[in-house]
């Protein structure tokens, strides 16, 4: 996600009456949370408000750890595109998690200018974790899959 995106989402959280709201999109999870403070903070007395007591919106945004273990390898994009994890939208995943790969596995398809673009295993292993939601925008050098690596 990028700031705009982030961005448009708080407001459209705020501006709701969504109280608590997590996301989890392309290995970043966000989590947005409003605290609402008593305008009427002592007494019914008290009509000015302070700063305190304005609705407050707090963000967390968590990475996940993509760095490769001695076990597990990222599969990261050799191109920019779009990622799908299907060959079309009705059909079954070329791979999920807990699925045996090899070398020339098909891992997913890249679409990129109108050409789909099929991306291969480079190792031997089982899929650990799909870093990407199908249908979204990739970046060269942006991990996609978290392989464990055969012994």
């Amino acid at each position: 996600m990028n700031i705009k995106e982030i961005r448009e989402l708080i407001q459209l959280i705020e501006e709701s009456a969504v109280e608590e709201f997590e996301m989890e999109k392309a290995g970043v999870r966000i989590r947005v949370k409003k605290t609402l403070v008593s305008p009427l903070k002592n007494s019914i007395k008290n009509l000015q408000l302070s700063s305190e007591d304005i609705p407050k919106t707090e963000i967390e945004v968590l990475e996940f750890p993509t760095e490769e273990t001695e076990s597990n390898q990222i599969f990261k994009s050799p191109i920019v595109g779009t990622f799908y994890v299907t060959p079309k939208p009705d059909a079954e995943p070329f791979v999920k998690i807990g699925d045996p790969v090899s070398k020339g596995t098909v891992l997913c398809v890249i679409e990129a200018m109108k050409i789909f673009n099929q991306i291969e295993s480079d190792i031997d292993g089982v899929i650990v974790n799909v870093l990407v939601e199908s249908g979204q925008p990739v970046e060269y050098g942006q991990p996609l899959f978290a392989i464990q690596v055969a012994n």
